[in-house]
């Protein structure tokens, strides 16, 4: 979808933050063999001081699929998915908007569906969220805990990234309405109920475990009955 985005002359920058033809490595071939080493001073600067939306849009494919793959030392995935967010995608064509939204479903998805992960599914919910996409599909899904993946995810994230009442990711904008969704979703009973339900239906130890764990981490972050 974004390959008839035209490819640019350069990727103009600040001259305080990016040296004369920094981008040249960027241009001299498809976008799609772009290094992941040499693609990750862009995307840490990438509308800030570093090219603007244009540049960005003919980035995105390659840009997506390092951040899925973890394959950028730094900027962090929260960090890469939040630029779009800055770009205003969800004005840009509705053929690309479908086709990023997908992407982001689709890694979320095999997120859930291996144990353990890079990112972990904890990294990639603060980074979708930080996209600005809706992530009710994501915590539905998530809900089903069909596989013992799912739920080995959902026990590292409550045991690290909740604390209280608290997300613990420094990503999360807390004033977001994501972080109220994703909050409420652990410590007002939907997570908790999904736990429930997937007692009743396994009997391996082990995974009874997991369960067992996630719910002690949940019940400790509900609030008080009345």
């Amino acid at each position: 979808m974004f390959g008839a985005v035209a490819r640019p002359a350069a990727v103009p920058g600040c001259p305080h933050c990016v040296e004369p033809g920094a981008g040249a490595c960027l241009l001299s071939g498809p976008v799609a063999a772009i290094e992941a080493a040499s693609l990750a001073r862009y995307a840490a600067k990438a509308l800030t001081t570093w090219g603007g939306v244009p540049e960005f849009r003919y980035f995105l494919p390659r840009l997506l699929e390092c951040a899925a793959a973890d394959a950028f030392s730094y900027p962090d995935p929260e960090i890469v998915l939040g630029k779009l967010a800055v770009a205003g995608w969800q004005g840009w064509p509705a053929a690309e908007r479908e086709a990023i939204t997908g992407f982001l479903y689709a890694w979320w998805r095999e997120t859930l569906g291996r144990h353990p992960s890079r990112p972990s599914a904890g990294t990639v919910l603060c980074a979708l969220a930080a996209a600005g996409l809706d992530l009710a599909p994501c915590l539905d899904l998530w809900a089903g805990l069909e596989d013992d993946a799912a739920i080995e995810h959902l026990r590292d994230f409550v045991t690290d990234g909740l604390s209280g009442r608290r997300l613990t990711n420094a990503f999360w904008d807390r004033g977001a309405p994501a972080y109220a969704q994703v909050l409420a979703w652990l410590t007002e009973g939907p997570a908790a109920r999904a736990v429930e339900a997937a007692f009743t239906r396994e009997a391996r130890e082990h995974v009874l475990g997991l369960l067992a764990d996630v719910h002690t981490e949940i019940r400790h972050a509900l609030p008080p009955r009345p």
